[in-house]
C-alpha cells in the first residue's frame, strides 16, 4: 500500500505554504497545464445531463473519446448505450477507458446492471483499465491502483469533466436513487486538445492496439473572446507526474478567509489534517457540506473519523442519505471566492495516492459566486455536526476496521 500515484508530502511542504507566491505561480509550478476558457454548461441533475449527453453524440461526425471509474448499463441509460454502438455501427470512431471495477460496482448499481462488453461487437474500442483477475490477486497492491476520472471529448470540440459515472446511480436511477452531483460542459480548443493529448498517451500505455494523436483533430475557434476564464489541469494518470496532492496543497495553504467544500468521503491523513490545522490557524474558516452514506462500512469508517475534523474546528454539514434522500456524490471546493476546483477527486488520502483523478481549477469570483451558491442551495436541508453528535456517531456507528477499509479503498 506504500506503493503510490504520488505522496501527500506537499500538504507541508514550504513551498506551498511560502505567502511571497500566489495561487497561480504555485499551480504552474506543480505542473498544471494553464488553459483558457469558455463558460461552461453546468449540470447539476443528472436526467438533464443525461439528455444533453445523448445530443452531443447523436450530433458526433468523427470521434468520442469516453474514460469513467464504473460503466454499466440498465433500463434508464440503455438508450445512451444503443446510441453509442449505432454510432460506431455508422462509422463514428468510438474509444473508451473503464476501470476493471465496473463489473464489480458495490452501489445499488450491483442490483440492475449489464455488463457493456456487447459496446464491442458494434465497433466500439472498449478497454478495462487494470482489469481484476486471479493473477493480479496475488499481488493485492495492484488491486487498489484505479482509474477514477470522469471524461468525455467529442469530435475535439467539446470536453466535459464532472463526478458521475456511467451506471446507475449517477445517470440511470429514477428518484431518491439517483445521486446528486455535477458535470461540466466546455468549448474551448485549449481544453479539448489536452483532455486529447492525455487521452491518446493514456491509451498507448495500458492498450496493445495504439493510436495517434494526430488523427484526432481539434476544433479552432473562430471567436477567441468566448474564452473569458483562465483553468489549471491536473490530469493524475498513467505517465503524468500532476499530482492531486500539489493541487490541493497550492489551495489549501494559500487560502486566507474560507474554505468551502464538498468533498466525498473526506478521510484525511496526517499531512492534510496538517495543512488544514495550518489554515484554521491562519483564521481560516472551512466549511464542508457532506453526505452520511448509508453504506455500511463507510458509514462506519467516516463515523470514526468526522470527529477529528469537528474538534479542529472544521464547520461540517450534513445529511442522513437514504431510502428518500439522494447521496451528494460531487466534488468542489471553492477558496477565498475565486478558486473552484471541479472534477473527479475526492478529498481523501486513496484520491491522493492511490488512484488516478482528473481537476480543474480555475480563477474567476463569477465562477466562484455560482459555485457557492449551487453548493449552498444543497445545504438547505442538512444539520451542523456540533462535537457531541460527532462523539455520539463515532462510539454508537464507527468502526476503526471499517475506517481503514474506507480509508485505503473508499
Amino acid at each position: 500500500m506504500t506503493s503510490c500515484i504520488s505522496s501527500t508530502d506537499p500538504f507541508v511542504d514550504d513551498f506551498y505554504k511560502d505567502p511571497a507566491l500566489s495561487v497561480n505561480e504555485k499551480l504552474e509550478a506543480s505542473g498544471a497545464e494553464k488553459l483558457m476558457l469558455s463558460n461552461p454548461e453546468c449540470y447539476f441533475d443528472a436526467d438533464i445531463f443525461r439528455e444533453r449527453y445523448l445530443e452531443l453524440i447523436e450530433g458526433a461526425k468523427d470521434y468520442i473519446l469516453i474514460s469513467t471509474f464504473l460503466g454499466s448499463d440498465c433500463d434508464g441509460l440503455n438508450e445512451l448505450y444503443q446510441t453509442i454502438a449505432r454510432k460506431a455501427r455508422e462509422g463514428l470512431r468510438v474509444y473508451m477507458i473503464m476501470d476493471g471495477t465496473s463489473s464489480y460496482d458495490m452501489t445499488d448499481t450491483k442490483y440492475v446492471m449489464t455488463p457493456i462488453y456487447f459496446l464491442k461487437d458494434s465497433g466500439v474500442h472498449l478497454i478495462e483499465y487494470n482489469p481484476l483477475s486471479f493473477l493480479r490477486a496475488i499481488h493485492p497492491q495492484s488491486l487498489i491502483d484505479r482509474d477514477h476520472r470522469k471524461l468525455v471529448v467529442v469530435d475535439g470540440v467539446y470536453t466535459c469533466i464532472g463526478g458521475m459515472n456511467m451506471n446507475y446511480i449517477s445517470l440511470g436511477a429514477e428518484g431518491a436513487a439517483l445521486q446528486k452531483d455535477s458535470m461540466y460542459i466546455f468549448k474551448s480548443a485549449d481544453f479539448s486538445k489536452a483532455l486529447t493529448d492525455q487521452f491518446v498517451k493514456i491509451w498507448n500505455e495500458i492498450s496493445v492496439e495504439k493510436i495517434v494523436r494526430e488523427d484526432f483533430s481539434t476544433f479552432t475557434e473562430e471567436d477567441a473572446s468566448k474564452n473569458v476564464l483562465v483553468g489549471y489541469l491536473f490530469n493524475q494518470g498513467p505517465g503524468s507526474d500532476q499530482s492531486m496532492s500539489a493541487m490541493f496543497s497550492a489551495l489549501i495553504n494559500s487560502a486566507q478567509e474560507e474554505i468551502y467544500m464538498l468533498p466525498y468521503l473526506p478521510l484525511l491523513d496526517k499531512n492534510m489534517l496538517a495543512a488544514f490545522q495550518s489554515a484554521i490557524d491562519r483564521g481560516v474558516h472551512i466549511k464542508m457540506v457532506i453526505p452520511l452514506d448509508m453504506r455500511g462500512y463507510t458509514r462506519k469508517g467516516t463515523a470514526y473519523f468526522f470527529e477529528k475534523l469537528v474538534s479542529m474546528g472544521v464547520e461540517i454539514w450534513y445529511e442522513q442519505t437514504g431510502p428518500d434522500v439522494s447521496m451528494l456524490h460531487q466534488k468542489l471546493m471553492v477558496v477565498d471566492g475565486r478558486y473552484t476546483m471541479i472534477g473527479s477527486p475526492n478529498f481523501n488520502m486513496r484520491s491522493m495516492r492511490l488512484s488516478y483523478e482528473i481537476a480543474l481549477v480555475i480563477d474567476s469570483e463569477e465562477f466562484a459566486q455560482m459555485s457557492l451558491e449551487q453548493g449552498k442551495d444543497r445545504e438547505k436541508k442538512m444539520t451542523l455536526m456540533d462535537i457531541e453528535y460527532a462523539l455520539e456517531h463515532k462510539e454508537k456507528e464507527g468502526s476503526f476496521l471499517s475506517f481503514l477499509v474506507t480509508y485505503y479503498g473508499g
